[in-house]
């Protein structure tokens, strides 16, 4: 470390240190702070491997005192939409696709629906009753229709009797192209500050709490009546005048608005996810020797030929529904381990991140008693494949690439976007100051949610943010994200530092096919480089894949299903 009479704090080092702190609750301050860093990088001579020799012990310290003070903050609020509209209601509640899957789901809600995120909700969960009323809400998150609100009755996934009511709505995140469907219990109680919250915010009168009481409990305007002993007419006129109050537009916003009150006064505050759920509900854990947890599970036929699949950062842990059918129908199993600090995978703080990804993969093999298959890296999941294969090369027939990873491509690395570049390199030269950074981009995400990273990580790539938009892929997105955060930060930046691990001379020494499936659309692809890569061993063959780019599993799935099939059946030799 420098002392302060020999490395002065510069106007730009205050700049950062200001944008570090007002990153905590600034959106526009962490953008501009990834672009300061990136001007500090590049003032540096390029040969820089050190940061920490050009800055000043006081701008460390002030680097201390910011991750101390990020630790000692309360935990946000939620402000992803997606995640608030569960966690705001004190009973079941799930977001769903208009395909049917899970994007976000409560505790209540898991157990009640019988789906964790992920999964598909099973519309066995309604009535019979329920099913016209929740179509026609189906139809208009398609597009294809204008009613987006029901009240529908949900039944007990196990005894298939009536369970409770619940509404049905219309959500479209800011950022999103088409809607998700909301499904929420009304089964809460009126409390008398239910009343009381009402009368003040509304001025509604006593007989219009009780009228609105009444009706939230049953949804029937002539069982009201009967209560009141009063006319139908008489119930829809007061009925009339809370819609005017309360400025709901229907009598089903009317009681999402009485439950949404309802709900308030029983709620306490809920933390983030802390534990990894597999939506497949197929994991297991097998411990090794060491004590090492690998957590796996699998895709495909249940008995077929084996293959192993190797996730990358932030992206794929659930392939899209087309790849499961691909795959049961060529009779082919993915093994697929989560990778250590994804899930509920333990990493090894004391091994470097490219022998500890190493080991967890050779563990996992020797455990499941897998030798002469086919490898399969999605982005930088190949860099552990090569690194085993380098140390025993019977371990694969043949290994295929998806995506782009660094490590078959170094020249690519100069035309990276500048947060994606920024963020790489200082995983090279200061990881310690990559994972403060880390944190507030945490922070960032439990306020605002997993699209507030996935706008900022695609921003670059429109077919990405394609994607990320639509509400039958974004789960998918949204789910492998979840799979990294769920442990905290360290993994994230151990992976931005296995970019830059030394596979190089794997790459020479392979003498195994290797087909490297690379998008065309990311900003980073050069043909002319990747015949580079041929050229350096002709074991390894690259394929353009169209129209796709950084997300190019669920913008190709069939393509890219199609190859891995032939691959693994023509390689494929039984142990």
């Amino acid at each position: 470390m420098p002392s302060d009479d020999q490395m002065h704090t510069t106007e730009l080092d205050l700049d950062i240190v200001s944008d570090t702190f007002r990153a905590f609750v600034d959106q526009a301050a962490f953008d501009s702070l990834i672009e300061r860093w990136n001007q500090k990088l590049n003032a540096l001579e390029p040969d820089a491997t050190v940061l920490e020799r050009h800055f000043s012990n006081a701008f460390f310290k002030q680097m201390d005192l910011a991750s101390d003070s990020l630790d000692r903050l309360d935990a946000q609020v939620f402000e992803d939409p997606l995640e608030r509209v569960v966690a705001e209601i004190a009973g079941p509640a799930v977001v769903i696709s208009p395909d049917l899957r899970v994007a976000s789901v409560n505790a209540e809600g898991e157990q009640s629906f019988g789906a964790s995120q992920g999964t598909f909700l099973s519309l066995d969960c309604l009535s019979p009753g329920s099913r016209v009323d929740f179509d026609t809400v189906l139809r208009a998150a398609k597009g294809q229709g204008n009613l987006g609100q029901a009240i529908v009755q949900i039944l007990d996934h196990f005894t298939g009797e009536p369970a409770f009511r619940a509404e049905a709505f219309l959500l479209k995140a800011s950022n999103q192209d088409s809607h998700y469907i909301v499904i929420r219990s009304l089964e809460l109680d009126w409390s008398p500050e239910v009343s009381a919250t009402l009368s003040q915010a509304f001025d509604l009168t006593d007989a219009e709490i009780d009228v609105a009481r009444q009706f939230f409990e049953s949804c029937d305007l002539a069982k009201v009546a009967a209560l009141r002993g009063v006319s139908v007419h008489t119930v829809r006129t007061q009925m009339k005048t809370i819609l005017s109050k309360t400025g709901a537009t229907s009598q089903a916003e009317l009681v999402r608005l009485f439950s949404m009150v309802a709900s308030r006064q029983m709620l306490r505050n809920r933390a983030l996810l802390t534990e990894w759920q597999d939506p497949l509900g197929r994991e297991k854990i097998l411990v090794t020797d060491s004590g090492r947890k690998i957590a796996w599970t699998w895709m495909g036929a249940l008995d077929g030929r084996p293959a192993i699949f190797l996730r990358g950062m932030a992206m794929g842990y659930l392939l899209p529904e087309s790849a499961e059918k691909m795959l049961k129908r060529a009779g082919i199993t993915l093994f697929i381990p989560s990778r250590p600090g994804y899930g509920n995978s333990s990493l090894h703080e004391d091994l470097p991140v490219l022998e500890d990804n190493q080991v967890m993969l050779e563990e996992f093999l020797v455990g499941m008693g897998l030798k002469g298959c086919v490898g399969i890296g999605l982005s930088d999941g190949i860099i552990p494949l090569l690194a085993q294969q380098d140390k025993d090369p019977a371990t694969f027939n043949a290994l295929i690439s998806v995506g782009f990873n660094g490590c078959l491509n170094r020249a690519a690395f100069r035309k990276l976007p500048v947060p994606q570049a920024t963020l790489l390199r200082l995983a090279k030269t200061a990881p310690r100051l990559l994972d403060l950074i880390a944190r507030i981009g945490q922070r960032m995400i439990a306020r605002y949610g997993v699209d507030w990273y996935l706008d900022r990580a695609h921003a670059s790539t429109p077919l990405d943010l394609q994607i990320c938009r639509d509400p039958s892929t974004a789960t998918l997105v949204r789910d492998a994200c979840s799979h990294l955060v769920v442990q905290g930060t360290r993994t994230f930046v151990r992976d931005m530092q296995m970019f830059h691990a030394p596979v190089d001379g794997a790459i020479d020494r392979l003498a195994i096919p290797m087909l490297s499936m690379v998008p065309t659309e990311d900003g980073l692809f050069d043909i002319d480089e990747y015949r580079q890569l041929e050229a350096r061993n002709s074991h390894v063959s690259v394929l353009p894949v169209p129209e796709s780019a950084d997300l190019l599993i669920y913008q190709q799935t069939d393509f890219i299903m199609d190859r891995i099939i032939e691959i693994v059946t023509t390689h494929h030799q039984p142990t």
